[in-house]
């Protein structure tokens, strides 16, 4: 799921989720229209920070190229159901 459909399916302004990461209301915004990608670390905290709704991978596929990369194993299962 991409952090805009997130935003919108939880009705939540960017201002709130950028409380809710430590960023500004900009910096979401440059994200959300994809004119800034998160490197690394941090767009795994921003996936945690969305309970996973938004992976790692949504947020960044050349970091994170598989769709479980950066997910812990409770979170892969679900995608991946055995």
């Amino acid at each position: 799921m991409k952090l805009r459909e997130y935003l919108r399916s939880n009705s939540m302004p960017q201002c709130k989720f950028a409380q809710k990461v430590g960023r500004s209301q900009g910096y979401i915004s440059l994200v959300v229209s994809g004119r800034y990608i998160l490197k690394g670390k941090m767009a795994r905290q921003w996936a945690e920070a969305t309970n996973f709704h938004v992976t790692p991978h949504d947020l960044n596929a050349e970091d994170y190229p598989n769709p479980t990369d950066g997910l812990p194993p409770e979170h892969q299962r679900l995608l991946n159901p055995a």
